[in-house]
């Protein structure tokens, strides 16, 4: 999820000057139009392989129909300016988020950059006491993080929740407007968590 502009950069790793030996990425890649991932490496790691056989198999290995999206994509991303794009929406998007935390008890941690924040909910921000656990969440216990997402869906808007964070990841070709609705239902519906916390 941290490639292909999400985060302000092609790659996450660009953000830090990492170099990595091994880069997996997938979804971006297309667009999302069409399942396609990628490995890559440095010249290291594949020249082992030119002597060595790496014993794998892809079914839809180089298919067309995946490979030209990734193609168009590509060119998407460059002509539009799609990566400076994210990076110029996502001061704006990390501003508006952050703004929720001085507003909502329940928030206990607001992180990111670029298009791809997270919003941590917590029972207690002395403690940073969490309200669910990684069982709830095995178990099928509606998480609190759940209970926002869903009462976010009643405004038409869409918000991954985890186990104690909210993803907030709109497109890379988000408006002013649409940032400004998503954190309005993200605004009234912590009242959710909110009433749980003071519990």
């Amino acid at each position: 999820m941290s490639g292909w502009g999400r985060t302000g950069e092609w790659f996450a790793v660009n953000k830090w000057g990492v170099v990595p030996d091994i880069l997996t990425t997938a979804k971006g890649i297309t667009g999302a139009y069409i399942p396609l991932s990628l490995t890559a490496t440095n010249s290291r790691v594949s020249e082992f392989f030119e002597e060595n056989m790496f014993a794998h198999g892809h079914t839809y290995e180089a298919h067309p129909m995946t490979l030209l999206p990734a193609v168009a994509a590509i060119d998407e991303y460059q002509q539009k300016k799609l990566i400076e794009r994210s990076r110029e929406m996502g001061k704006y998007l990390g501003g508006r988020v952050r703004e929720l935390a001085e507003h909502h008890i329940s928030v206990g941690d607001v992180r990111g950059t670029g298009l791809f924040w997270a919003v941590e909910l917590v029972k207690d921000r002395e403690t940073r006491e969490s309200f669910n656990r990684r069982e709830d969440k095995l178990n099928g216990t509606v998480t609190v993080a759940g209970k926002v997402a869903q009462e976010m869906m009643k405004k038409d808007v869409y918000i991954n929740s985890w186990i104690n964070h909210l993803t907030v990841a709109p497109p890379l070709i988000v408006s002013h407007d649409e940032i400004d609705k998503g954190v309005e239902a993200l605004d009234s519906s912590l009242s959710v968590a909110d009433g749980l916390a003071r519990q």
